[in-house]
């Protein structure tokens, strides 16, 4: 009887084995020849559902994106204004092994960007999505009078997404050693020196919640 393939399970294990490749050896060394070693499969295997290293990419990119996606739904969901901010934009930070090997696969990401334009318009959709995110949440805390209102929280939230990419960068590429503890320090001063309500504000807010 012939054996039954589960499509979804092999493409999952050909985007990890992308992620862990790049995370270990950068994208340089990423070919479909070292895709398909890591993910224990033939060539021939790999090429039934990419013809390009770019395709396993953007599949891959989607992959990644949404493990962070769901721990940033999660902090979204089990906290509130301010503190639901700042921990949704931790999970952004290069604090882990994990997210810097995300890191390392972001930023080849963005290099082949200037090569593919598929490529470019899934990163130019990765931060409309990211940004809209931080101000979704902004204007939350804005309802509940933790931030003043005359935040912009689109403007906001691309200066946060700016921070982020710059530790980011500092941490991957120039080798700077920034420890957990400060990256979350930096993303909290930015947050912290937000503009506040001023007192009657807040009591306004305070009095509209249900």
């Amino acid at each position: 009887m012939p054996k039954i393939v589960d499509h979804n399970e092999r493409k999952a294990a050909f985007f990890e084995a992308a992620c862990r490749v790049i995370a270990k050896e950068g994208l340089v060394h990423l070919t479909v020849r070292a895709i398909a070693k890591e993910a224990g499969y033939t060539t021939g295997a790999l090429s039934h559902y990419f013809q390009t290293k770019d395709q396993v990419l953007v599949e891959a990119s989607e992959y990644t994106a949404n493990l962070i996606r769901d721990r940033m739904r999660r902090q979204e969901r089990e906290r509130s204004g301010v503190d639901a901010l700042k921990h949704v934009v931790y999970e952004a930070l290069p604090m882990t092994p994990e997210m810097r090997g995300m890191w390392n696969f972001r930023l080849g990401f963005w290099d082949r960007a200037s090569h593919d334009k598929t490529v470019q318009a899934t990163i130019e959709s990765r931060y409309r999505e990211w940004h809209r995110r931080i101000a979704r949440i902004i204007r939350k805390a804005q309802a509940t009078g933790e931030l003043a209102a005359e935040i912009d929280p689109m403007r906001v939230a691309q200066g946060i997404v700016s921070l982020v990419d710059g530790i980011g960068v500092r941490v991957l590429l120039t080798g700077v050693r920034i420890s957990a503890k400060r990256q979350q320090e930096l993303v909290d001063e930015l947050i912290d020196n937000l503009p506040r309500p001023a007192p009657k504000e807040r009591l306004r807010a305070a009095k509209s919640r249900p």
